[in-house]
């Protein structure tokens, strides 16, 4: 077999192995990818119910100079859509048309907490800071994706230069935040609530620079015409004219380095010259075999298997589909396509730290009304995102009708604990009555009249379906130690495994990682495999 056509196997069918798989037909090598699912995409899937069409994983995508950079590297032609961010609270909503729109924010906050005021002109311009730094990062398309720009010397001199120092300062600022965001700002103000309406639809732990600075994120949003999946099918396609092969419902249940070899759950072996791990990081280090390797990397997998394990996913999603008579002009009118939405100003306070702790420590020892009465007071304080494909594709939905996906942020522990006590289906409707009540009350007033029907998923549900440990949506928790790069500085070596011959990329390769992040990890072990490979015919 000669270089050009070397075997490379990719287990996991998601935007990372995608991305991968097409830039690999490429160079042409010889390209299979394996995924444990019935379709590509992993957690990325629209689908159709009743006449209304919904998604599940992201939302909306965020391009992060990254996302349609790739794809028009990849010659892959695409529409896709306006995607307005909304911040509600209670009866305040602001939209972001721009950074100015921190203004309106400002004043919601003031209005909301007036005895605040002065913690919140300090909250504010460390926002406008945080986000001017994300906003270097978004400047410029992604370099290892414009050729086209890169072989213009007036565009390196006047532009790409000048940017450079001001991308490498960011990184430099974002190293001074990079403390946990609760620790952050409660050296800016005492008043919980304030710091929870803030920051509560973030997963725990989550960074500074990244949760103050994704107020600049709010507007890189977009959404494919068609539903998120439709750049699935578009990559997928790429893939498979360009001659490689996609072989679903294939579970791997063994890694056999020594031998370059992947066995799925039937007992069929697959070789490999190369393998890309695009899947859940722990089930590849659950199902590797050591043995025939050398003592020393054996050393090293023993002690990055131990990583792994003692590392958790990130809190995961509650998500409650509704198709609703009322037209899209009366969600335009409240909050609109893509909305951030806080029902009460109290913040979720201890209900998301130490209650929830106790409830999932001493879980054996309450009684199934204390737990419900806990899942009554999360549904109240927290924040939801409110997502409306018809509002940015009017095909979405029947004429004169329209869906909503409302989703939370919900821990895997209390899920898979509440499973295990045999009241799951209770608590599942418990939190979709709560959610429809909660709303029918605040911001989309009677809603509950006008609906059509209903069904929800649960971190259960992601991880059943997708395979992800703690059914995280992205990647590793932040409050244990992250087993995986979290710095943008040395994203090129997140790909690197201590397994020879193998690359990791996806929402686990990277922390904290999105569809931007899992096509760039994507990449990235292409460009291992592509070096790999020069090195070895100049041996």
């Amino acid at each position: 077999m000669t270089e050009e056509k070397a075997k490379v196997v990719i287990v996991g069918a998601g935007m990372a192995g995608l991305t991968a798989a097409a830039y690999l037909m490429r160079e042409n090598y010889n390209v299979l990818i394996l995924d444990k699912n019935d379709k590509c995409g992993g957690l990325l899937q629209t689908f159709q119910s009743g006449g209304f069409s919904f998604d599940t994983g992201p939302r909306a995508f965020v391009n992060s100079g990254i996302m349609k950079p790739i794809l028009k590297d990849l010659e892959i032609d695409w529409e896709y859509l306006e995607n307005r961010i909304s911040v509600g609270v209670e009866d305040h909503i602001v939209r972001f048309n721009s950074i100015d729109s921190l203004e309106e924010y400002k004043k919601m906050l003031i209005n909301l907490y007036p005895e605040s005021v002065n913690d919140i002109e300090k909250i504010i311009p460390l926002i406008y800071r945080l986000s001017e730094y994300t906003k270097v990062l978004y400047e410029f398309d992604n370099p290892n994706f414009t050729t086209d720009l890169m072989a213009d010397k007036k565009f390196l001199i006047k532009k790409l230069l000048p940017w450079t120092f001001k991308f490498l300062n960011a990184l430099r600022q974002f190293n001074k935040f990079n403390m946990p965001m609760e620790v952050y700002m409660d050296g800016l103000t005492d008043n919980q609530s304030l710091v929870d309406i803030i920051l509560q639809h973030f997963f725990r732990k989550t960074p500074t620079y990244f949760a103050l600075g994704y107020f600049h994120v709010y507007l890189d949003y977009f959404y494919p015409t068609g539903g998120t999946a439709a750049v699935v099918d578009l990559l997928k396609n790429k893939v498979l004219k360009g001659g490689g092969e996609i072989k679903l419902n294939r579970n791997i249940v063994a890694v056999t380095p020594s031998e370059k070899t992947v066995t799925d759950s039937a007992g069929e072996s697959y070789a490999y010259d190369h393998l890309i791990w695009a899947a859940d990081l722990k089930t590849l280090y659950r199902y590797l075999d050591p043995a025939g390797l050398e003592p020393e990397i054996k050393e090293k997998v023993q002690a990055e298997t131990e990583r792994m394990f003692a590392a958790k996913g990130a809190e995961s999603v509650f998500i409650l589909y509704l198709a609703a008579d009322r037209p899209t002009s009366y969600f335009e009118a409240k909050g609109g396509e893509h909305m951030f939405y806080t029902p009460s100003r109290i913040g979720l306070g201890e209900t998301n730290r130490l209650e929830r702790e106790n409830l999932v420590r001493d879980f054996d020892s309450k009684t199934k009304a204390e737990v419900m009465e806990w899942v009554d007071q999360y549904c109240a304080l927290n924040t939801y995102e409110v997502s409306i494909p018809a509002l940015r594709d009017a095909a979405m939905a029947p004429e004169g009708k329209t869906g909503l996906m409302i989703s939370c942020l919900l821990d895997y522990d209390i899920v898979e604990k509440i499973e295990q006590a045999g009241w799951y289906a209770e608590f599942k409707a418990r939190l979709e009555d709560n959610i429809i009540r909660i709303f029918s009350e605040t911001v989309y007033p009677d809603l509950a009249d006008d609906l059509l029907f209903k069904f929800s998923s649960t971190p259960l549900t992601i991880k059943q379906v997708s395979g992800s440990s703690e059914g995280a949506i992205t990647g590793w928790s932040f409050e244990s130690e992250v087993p995986v790069v979290n710095k943008l500085a040395n994203i090129p070596k997140s790909v690197l495994t201590p397994i020879p011959g193998v690359y990791q990329a996806g929402q686990w390769a990277y922390s904290p990682a999105g569809v931007p992040i899992a096509m760039m990890t994507g990449w990235y072990a292409t460009q291992k495999i592509l070096k790999e490979s020069k090195r070895s015919r100049g041996k």
